[in-house]
């Protein structure tokens, strides 16, 4: 596209109107007429088609994949336009590939998906389209022409059109449903401004642009390679018209050569997503195929060395990580697993060393701190140990186990009251309100009346009344 050209697209039922420029220099959204459906309450049926997604899906609580994945997604958000809510990623298992956004905010990304792609410039490319499609708001447009039900009903057409397959058939049931789920799917107006934006989002992070149109061309493929009919395609139709329409906006893109990037990062999360998808016997079959014909395939090496962890045989996975690691010295990921099954056979000062190494190379990996607080907590660093917990749990969504971790350091720390503190927010993460409430207290009880300690366990107790 030649700078200055402009293209006006009128949008499901004159809610929006925009003028675009070259999508690689122009970041204007022009003013128009507001929508009746708001933010708030957009906000609201996010919430209720996530706890659907969530009945019928499950999301991925691999550490590792998730800081890949979030780190991903902030790279791509920091280059888009201002969202009207907080972008979040889930990766989700299911072996079909798939990528959408729902409504107030969230996106998924299926493990099918990330299996399929060839480079971290294409899966960024989707990721970009999704967040396109959270900035323009357009599932509240189409949301506009359905106004006649109910968020609930909403919640429920909205998951069935995302989930797919049997899990989606069965909350898309009567006529009501059915046909508002052809009401609210992305009009062509609605892809091509999500292509578009998407464009200049992943180009402006610094990928290659061009991607978008391989994994585009991939994903169709498989249409006449087998016989199910690919998530994506559902829920993201006129593929052949999007290829199209990005094969004319490549015109503007400046020469990105050699920038296409397959990152150990990938393939270590790739790895980690078939042992999620195949499981750990058909996985470990896999592995030792793979390594029959290559013996010194460093990547088979380390995917067995996974298997063997999730399967409890710790030796054996030393021994795979250290030759993993002889071949790749400096990846983080291999260095990760090895120290920590270190620490899990006691050889805490060579997990310790070895996680060091790992965070050096990789130092926003929360699992690396996580794993590097416990082998300090083993060699009663303390202080070190909740340092890493605390970044980890910066890092990280702050999951349950690292208050527990803290909770455990600070303890053993001598810190009492911060300890109780830490188990109560364990415990409050858990919905195990009792047990929640008996370490705020104790932690009220023992820190002093004006601290500001104190003003934070008061607040937590007063939550757990609500």
């Amino acid at each position: 596209m030649k700078a200055g050209l402009s293209v006006l697209l009128v949008i499901a039922m004159g809610f929006l109107c925009l003028s675009y420029g070259d999508p690689l220099r122009q970041n204007l959204l022009s003013p128009c007429k507001a929508f009746s459906f708001s933010v708030e309450e957009e906000r609201e049926l996010g919430e209720r088609v996530f706890r659907e997604v969530e009945k019928q899906m499950e999301v991925i609580r691999v550490p590792s994949v998730q800081d890949y994945i979030h780190g991903l997604g902030r790279r791509l958000i920091a280059s888009a336009d201002t969202s009207p809510f907080p972008i979040r990623f889930f990766p989700l298992k299911q072996p079909e590939p798939n990528a959408f956004a729902i409504p107030g905010g969230r996106i998924f990304v299926t493990s099918g998906l990330i299996r399929l792609v060839e480079s971290e410039d294409e899966l960024a490319g989707v990721m970009s389209h999704e967040i396109a499609h959270v900035v323009r708001r357009h599932i509240a447009q189409r949301i506009e022409v359905s106004k006649r039900i109910t968020i609930a009903t909403l919640a429920g057409v909205l998951a069935g059109m995302f989930v797919g397959g049997t899990e989606g058939g069965a909350i898309l049931t009567g006529s009501l449903a059915l046909g508002e789920s052809e009401k609210l799917r992305y009009t062509r107006e609605n892809e091509s401004e999500a292509d578009r934006l998407g464009l200049a989002y992943v180009t402006r992070a610094g990928y290659d642009g061009r991607n978008m149109i391989s994994f585009l061309r991939k994903i169709y493929q498989r249409t006449r390679s087998e016989s199910a009919f690919p998530s994506y395609l559902s829920t993201h139709p006129g593929v052949p018209s999007r290829i199209s329409y990005l094969e004319t906006l490549m015109g503007g893109l400046p020469d990105m050569t050699g920038s296409d990037r397959s990152s150990d990062d990938l393939k270590s999360v790739q790895l980690r997503l078939l042992i999620v998808d195949e499981g750990p016997l058909e996985s470990l079959d896999h592995f030792n195929e793979l390594l029959k014909m290559r013996p010194d395939d460093a990547d088979a090496l380390f995917g067995r060395a996974l298997v063997q962890k999730e399967m409890g045989r710790v030796k054996e996975s030393i021994e795979d990580l250290k030759r993993a690691h002889v071949l790749k010295p400096a990846d983080p990921q291999i260095l990760k697993e090895l120290g920590y099954a270190f620490i899990r056979v006691g050889r805490v000062n060579e997990g310790v060393r070895a996680l060091e190494r790992s965070r050096s190379l990789s130092e926003n990996d929360s699992e690396t701190l996580y794993y590097l607080g416990q082998g300090y907590q083993a060699q009663k660093r303390f202080d070190l140990a909740i340092e890493s917990y605390l970044k980890a749990r910066e890092l990280s969504g702050d999951p349950p186990v690292l208050d527990r971790s803290l909770g455990s350091a600070y303890k053993e720390k001598g810190e009492i009251a911060r300890s109780h503190f830490y188990y109560g927010l364990y415990f409050k993460k858990r919905g195990m309100a009792k047990y929640a409430r008996f370490h705020f207290e104790k932690a009220r009880d023992l820190w002093d009346q004006d601290s500001q300690e104190r003003e934070e366990v008061l607040r937590e107790l007063e939550q757990l009344k609500r």
